[in-house]
């Protein structure tokens, strides 16, 4: 043994483990009572035998104690919810009496069969309840109908006499008269309606009389909104405020038209400036006959044109025409050999601009400048990416596919492309036979111009610095074909032929293929008829 742990082990602990000689068996209750005091060994103080009580030592738990265990643990399984089986229960089910933690679990499908009758149940007795209202309400205002026309009866005047104070009060005869009308007629009806005599005759002529009242009354709402309305600036007007000036009725009435969809014809349809032509349909005409490869026109057509773009302001006789822009450069300082492409690109120009105006119903508002700017850019390849078309045919294809991808596309109105195509045919004919790129021009400027506000409304940085540069880049584009077509008037005027030409080419195919639809479901309506047989039979 260690020295060092020897002398550090206290002597009767050492006699203890050293002394293994043979003992005799001894219980603890044997052992005599040497020490009747507390005595102090080692520094550790023992009591004396027979001193403690027996209270303080532990014992083992009796048959109580666990059957109390019993009962705690049985308490805390019946507190767990009976449906999720995970929470405490707070509340009892009174139809099965399951425990269940909330409204969650009550709804659960495990407990379908008794939420789902409780809810019927209570449906049905707020409809019975609902009932009962109604017919209380009617039975009320019926027996207070019936005692005003007792009154009206007894009193001197009739039923104006009885609202002789409603009539003091507001002012006025005329209105009072209206409503002792309304008052007598309806008297009237409940009177029949509780006597349960009266033809039908006599009823219907109340109910007309009183739907005459009414209209009466919806003309005099009519004139009291015109009379809010005067000597206020409308435009000035933000849309809070005008819809704050409308009662709770014509909200109401607003919000059936706009769900109906019948406000739309509230709106007139706008009628574009550029289908207005000096000499009428003859001028679409003379584009389509006219011979177009004399040198010597186009030459003419160049200075001419050239000169009065750079003082017109526009189409004078004819309103709604935008303002040309006088500051157009010459094409030799823009490009030295322009391609002949460029025609192409300045058709899908026009073909993006007229569709977005048409849908937009000709309006430009300051607050919806980008999204027709960006409508423009969509449907126009030209001045978004600089996509150059082949041929005429591509470029329409280019518009129409374009019109599909950014879903601008409407089913309710499918020629809406067709009639961007002949607006385009438009505007390249020009006001007159002398004034041919007039509304090119005038078309370009309104581009240029809605393209430039656009991108003086948006900051230089982010993504919207790049939409910025996109308008600067399609403005630029636009300035280009402005160029181009005061330098080549004549060159506008075969476009806009080859315009005409596509055009009725594909009404032509559509009205065909419309006549074909239709003969071909007569034909089936009128074969179905006719079939009597089997229209198919298995052969053996």
């Amino acid at each position: 043994m260690n020295p060092i742990l020897r002398q550090r082990i206290p002597p009767s602990v050492r006699k203890l483990l050293t002394d293994i000689g043979p003992r005799g068996e001894h219980h603890c209750s044997e052992w005599p009572d040497t020490e009747p005091e507390t005595v102090t060994r080692d520094g550790i103080e023992l009591p004396a035998r027979g001193t403690t009580n027996s209270s303080e030592f532990l014992t083992p738990a009796t048959g109580k104690e666990d059957g109390d265990a019993d009962h705690t643990d049985a308490t805390t399984q019946s507190k767990v919810c009976g449906l999720c089986l995970c929470k405490l229960s707070y509340y009892t089910c009174p139809r099965c009496n399951v425990p269940y933690c909330g409204l969650e679990c009550y709804r659960s499908t495990n407990h379908s069969v008794c939420s789902e009758e409780f809810y019927k149940e209570s449906v049905l007795q707020e409809l019975k309840d609902i009932g009962e209202t109604e017919c209380e309400g009617r039975k009320k205002m019926q027996d207070i109908l019936l005692r005003l026309r007792h009154m009206a009866d007894g009193a001197e005047g009739g039923m104006e006499g009885v609202l002789k104070t409603v009539e003091e009060e507001m002012g006025g005869s005329e209105e009072t008269k209206e409503r002792a009308q309304v008052l007598d007629l309806l008297s009237k009806l409940a009177e029949i309606q509780s006597s349960g005599e009266g033809n039908v005759e006599e009823i219907e002529e109340i109910l007309t009389k009183l739907k005459e009242l009414g209209d009466t009354d919806e003309e005099a709402g009519q004139l009291d909104l015109a009379d809010r309305l005067l000597g206020l600036d409308i435009d000035a007007l933000s849309e809070e405020a005008l819809w704050d000036l409308l009662s709770s009725q014509e909200k109401e009435k607003f919000r059936s038209l706009v769900k109906g969809g019948a406000v739309g014809a509230l709106v007139p349809l706008w009628r574009p400036w550029w289908e207005q032509h000096e000499e009428g349909e003859k001028a679409l005409m003379e584009v389509l006959k006219e011979e177009m490869g004399k040198e010597q026109g186009q030459r003419k057509c160049k200075g001419k044109y050239r000169k009065e773009a750079s003082k017109a302001k526009g189409p004078k006789s004819i309103p709604g025409v935008p303002p040309i822009n006088v500051k157009i450069p010459p094409l030799s300082s823009l490009s030295s050999h322009p391609s002949p492409l460029v025609r192409h690109g300045l058709v899908d120009a026009l073909f993006g601009y007229t569709f977005t105006l048409r849908l937009f119903n000709g309006v430009i508002e300051s607050d919806i400048t980008q999204e027709f700017c960006q409508m423009v850019l969509t449907v126009s390849e030209a001045l978004s990416s600089g996509r150059v078309f082949s041929s005429l045919q591509e470029t329409l294809e280019g518009g129409e596919a374009a019109i599909l991808a950014g879903g601008y596309f409407d089913r309710e109105d499918p020629s809406s492309p067709a009639r961007a195509v002949e607006a385009v045919a438009h505007i390249l004919t020009g006001r007159s036979k002398q004034d041919v790129v007039g509304y090119s021009l005038a078309a370009l400027s309104q581009l240029r111009m809605v393209l430039s506000q656009a991108r003086a409304a948006l900051p230089k940085e982010g993504e919207e610095g790049d939409m910025r540069k996109k308008y600067f880049l399609a403005g630029k584009k636009c300035e280009f074909f402005q160029a181009w077509v005061s330098d080549n008037a004549q060159e506008v005027r075969r476009l806009a032929a080859g315009l005409w030409r596509e055009h009725r080419k594909r009404e032509d195919e559509r009205s065909a293929l419309q006549k074909e639809k239709r003969r071909v479901e007569e034909s089936w309506k009128k074969g179905r008829g006719k079939a009597k047989g089997v229209l198919i039979k298995e052969i053996d």
